[in-house]
């Protein structure tokens, strides 16, 4: 049997990482990173596949159409908000992204 996986992670992963390279004073830290993901999924309606190829590819596609990416896109940019304002860290824990790419 094969185990069931929530595409919209993958999703939001790609949206994050895009749309963290636009914003300059985003922290860059593994916590931070962590806190918008998983901000973003609890507030976004699972995509589950499993098994079946062809349902796999069809939930991938739905998830790669303009409106579902700009339904991502929202959903990450509020989690971003909400982290940058109260991140789980202090000011030592910030990591710019050029330190990041180190």
């Amino acid at each position: 049997m094969d185990p069931m996986q929530n595409v919209l992670e993958e999703s939001v992963h790609e949206v994050f990482h895009r749309l963290r390279q636009m914003e300059a004073g985003y922290c860059h830290c593994p916590q931070c990173q962590d806190d918008v993901v998983t901000h973003a999924l609890n507030h976004a309606r699972p995509r589950y596949i499993s098994g079946s190829a062809v349902g796999s590819a069809v939930t991938r596609v739905s998830l790669t159409r303009d409106q579902a990416q700009a339904e991502v896109a929202v959903l990450v940019l509020e989690a971003m908000r909400r982290v940058q304002r109260n991140p789980r860290h202090g000011p030592e824990g910030y990591l710019p992204r050029e330190a990041a790419v180190r």
